[in-house]
């Protein structure tokens, strides 16, 4: 951490949350950039002055144990489906660590502007066992016994790799596009 800048970890409020709870991860300093270039509505949401120092909202969840910053992953990967919070990568987490489950994305099935329900693209392991249905009741069954029955996605699609981004990471957004 270059002099004179802090990590802190802040509230939906802003305000700061007590050691060990979760919070958007911000970094202030003299340091921190004046905003993006040529677009102010996203300076606006993610720049702001803290105690007269220039402070930038990462969009990142985090917690501070003993000093020492712990990130857990985008915020704008949470959604609210039936009135339960839900981190997208927590339920990609848990699909992951199945056996027969070599990667996993999670995404929000969307009715007008809310989360209806969600789907997971899985790259098995191994050769899928049985028929799509087969296969999915599988899956259920095992992330059944380490995750609540709302945090099982509706629909599994299986996939023999993910589309790539321009940063070699999933394409969440042609994945989604299938969706629609």
């Amino acid at each position: 951490v270059m002099p004179g800048t802090r990590i802190l970890i802040r509230g939906e409020d802003g305000q700061p949350v007590p050691e060990g709870e979760r919070g958007e991860i911000v970094i202030a300093g003299p340091n921190v950039s004046p905003g993006y270039l040529n677009r102010p509505d996203l300076t606006q949401k993610a720049f702001a002055e803290l105690d007269q120092t220039r402070a930038y909202r990462t969009g990142d969840w985090g917690r501070d144990r003993g000093g020492m910053v712990f990130c857990e992953g985008r915020m704008d990967n949470q959604i609210k489906l039936h009135g339960h919070r839900i981190e997208l990568g927590d339920m990609e987490s848990n699909l992951r660590a199945l056996e027969e489950v070599a990667d996993a994305v999670v995404l929000p099935v969307r009715k007008g502007d809310r989360a209806d329900r969600v789907a997971a693209f899985v790259v098995l392991s191994g050769p899928q066992q049985g028929s799509d249905f087969e296969q999915a009741a599988k899956l259920t069954t095992k992330l059944g016994e380490h995750v609540p029955p709302y945090m099982i996605p509706r629909k599994f699609i299986f996939l023999g790799s993910f589309p790539m981004n321009a940063n070699g990471k999933a394409d969440r957004k042609k994945l989604a596009e299938t969706l629609a």
